[in-house]
């Protein structure tokens, strides 16, 4: 990709960010004010809009994981009905490598955020069909853990993607404090990241509820090769560097998790 059309993608992220842009003393555009981290929530400055995503992972005993898999997505079609369970099903993963195996991960959208999220709470303890389903599921696992999230404003919103894909959900625990710095940096490093394909970056989420100062990147690619080729050819933009350099010094903990997806998962 030639230098033109890069920059032409920094000046469309720079439209997007305007409304806190400020300059450091080394003349590098900040994108989000170091001023205003001092008077305004990470949920206020850095997240696209008042979705919530929440993050579900299930820890399914090994032997009853066809079992699983046929309550979730029952469940999964109960929730459909009932208009007032608001929750949209984004997708579905389990692990291919990088965590323990017969584990479910599910992505659900409160595109209205914090009142959906409510107006769930109450719809599903009315709803006798939806608890008499997942109590019948409750036996197939042996933990579950759930964290809420937001969007970060620099980030595509996650979409539903064809068949085939191997999807990478990268996990950061941040140093507090570090938060606005990350997200400075990382809005740089996804154009760089888009600029070699734009259908790689998938979601990027932090959390509010949970795991406190945790960050999710999930990346899409075609398959394991295509992955490879594609965090490699990120390295040909020397900017990339300094990205990476500036980011690794804020983390405490890293991990990363190849995920593919279910069946029954709106995303492939």
């Amino acid at each position: 990709m030639s230098s033109l059309t890069l920059k032409s993608l920094f000046k469309s992220s720079l439209t997007v960010a305007s409304r806190s842009l400020t300059t450091t003393s080394h003349n590098n555009a900040w994108f989000f004010s170091k001023d205003k981290e001092k008077s305004s929530g990470h949920s206020t400055l850095l997240s696209k809009d008042q979705s919530v995503y929440e993050m579900v992972t299930d820890t399914v005993i090994p032997k009853e994981w066809d079992s699983y898999l046929q309550h979730k997505k029952k469940l999964v079609e109960c929730a459909s009905s009932n208009a007032d369970i608001r929750g949209q099903l984004v997708g579905s993963w389990t692990i291919v490598t990088g965590d323990a195996a017969f584990k479910a991960f599910h992505l659900y959208k409160y595109e209205q955020g914090w009142t959906d999220i409510d107006t769930t709470r109450a719809a599903i303890k009315q709803d006798s069909d939806y608890q008499a389903l997942h109590r019948a599921g409750l036996p197939d696992i042996s933990e579950q853990f759930s964290e809420l999230t937001k969007a970060f404003s620099f980030w595509p919103s996650p979409d539903q993607r064809e068949g085939g894909n191997v999807y990478d959900i990268r996990t950061y625990s941040l140093k507090p404090g570090s938060m606005y710095d990350w997200s400075n940096y990382w809005a740089r490093g996804i154009q760089y990241r888009s600029a070699v394909r734009p259908d790689v970056p998938y979601a990027g989420l932090f959390t509010q509820l949970g795991e406190l100062h945790t960050i999710y990147h999930i990346w899409c690619y075609k398959s394991m090769a295509d992955r490879k080729a594609c965090r490699e050819a990120t390295w040909h933009y020397p900017e990339w560097n300094d990205v990476v350099a500036n980011t690794v010094p804020l983390v405490k903990t890293m991990k990363t998790r190849i995920l593919e997806p279910l069946d029954f998962s709106p995303t492939q």
